[in-house]
């Protein structure tokens, strides 16, 4: 069975489960109680389901390629994805130059074409070169900017403050933080969204409890992502709190988690999880690979060659290697 026929099969499936409990003949409601925050700003309008922080591919001579992150845009937006994360981690972000980073962030809001979202991000080391990101990005037609907290350097809450702030009065675009594996405290985290344009989360965690309380300490309107995969079923079942997610993963089987948004959102958790213990054997599969260019191998097994990562982040593939990893790799792709 391969994975259309999957998501296909199990959605029947529990609406004849529903179907029964009710009664022969008895409509199944198909619209439930949205389970998803109602965020009213005209910035939030279109800020849920899956996005995908893409790739940088690079070509044979290790330049950004342009082109491929048309192709790759073009399939995952067929696919249903609602927005794009750029520039970030799985985008390769410390390694690349600020010309590189202002050249991919062109080229991808440039192929999706105000069809979906699109996300910069601009953190880096020094807080100027993340405001001239930014500045960039709003004159390349990016919806919102994110970035991390600050890298290697001020890794407390005044330095932390300090680089949110400049970023963020930088532009007039809505902002997001990009809180990746770090404690978060809620009455600490609470005072960033003081910041005017800081109005987003995408949160790289499992304490799913701090970000909720967090939230009911925020007096205004904020959009959360869940960044974690294999977690995102349990995120979005915080009732209200997270809108979609934002991952990796996303960019080899990106049906699976648009399926999972769509059907937490109408609160249909029970068809939701099969499809994300299926998306979560991806993951576990990769996990196994922590040389990050295996990554990039599994968008080349789907015909989309995005090059090697960089190094340290990731180091060059044999074509043994490459061949063995496809084929255990292609089994789970459906």
């Amino acid at each position: 069975m391969n994975r259309r026929e999957f998501l296909g099969t199990a959605a029947l499936a529990a609406t004849a489960t529903a179907i029964g409990k009710e009664g022969a003949g008895t409509s199944v409601p198909q619209n439930p109680a949205n389970t998803f925050p109602v965020l009213n700003g005209p910035e939030f309008r279109g800020m849920e389901g899956a996005f995908v922080p893409i790739f940088t591919p690079y070509t044979k001579d290790d330049k950004v390629n342009g082109d491929m992150v048309g192709k790759t845009v073009e399939r995952l937006l067929k696919a249903g994805v609602k927005g794009f994360y750029v520039g970030g981690g799985t985008g390769e972000h410390v390694l690349l130059s600020l010309a590189e980073r202002k050249y991919l962030a062109e080229a991808a809001i440039s192929a999706v074409n105000g069809r979906a979202k699109v996300i910069i991000h601009v953190g880096c080391t020094y807080t100027e070169d993340s405001v001239r990101l930014a500045q960039h990005a709003e004159k390349a037609g990016a919806d919102w900017i994110a970035s991390l907290g600050p890298l290697v350097f001020g890794q407390n809450f005044d330095a932390s403050y300090y680089h949110y702030s400049r970023i963020a009065g930088a532009t007039a675009l809505p902002m997001m933080i990009y809180c990746w594996y770090r404690d978060l405290v809620p009455d600490r985290e609470r005072k960033f969204y003081e910041i005017p344009n800081l109005k987003g989360l995408k949160y790289t965690g499992r304490d799913f409890w701090s970000v909720q309380e967090m939230r009911k300490m925020v007096d205004k309107e904020i959009v959360c992502f869940v960044g974690d995969d294999p977690h995102l079923l349990s995120g979005l079942a915080m009732n209200k709190l997270f809108s979609g997610g934002i991952g990796t993963t996303y960019n080899f089987t990106p049906e699976d988690y648009v399926a999972i948004c769509r059907l937490a959102k109408e609160g249909r958790f029970a068809e939701a999880a099969p499809i994300q213990e299926r998306a979560n054997h991806l993951t576990y599969f990769f996990s196994k690979y922590p040389n990050f260019s295996y990554r990039k191998a599994g968008m080349r097994v789907l015909g989309y060659d995005c090059g090697f990562a960089r190094s340290p982040f990731g180091q060059p593939i044999s074509e043994v290697d490459y061949a063995a990893f496809a084929a255990e790799l292609k089994p789970l792709l459906g």
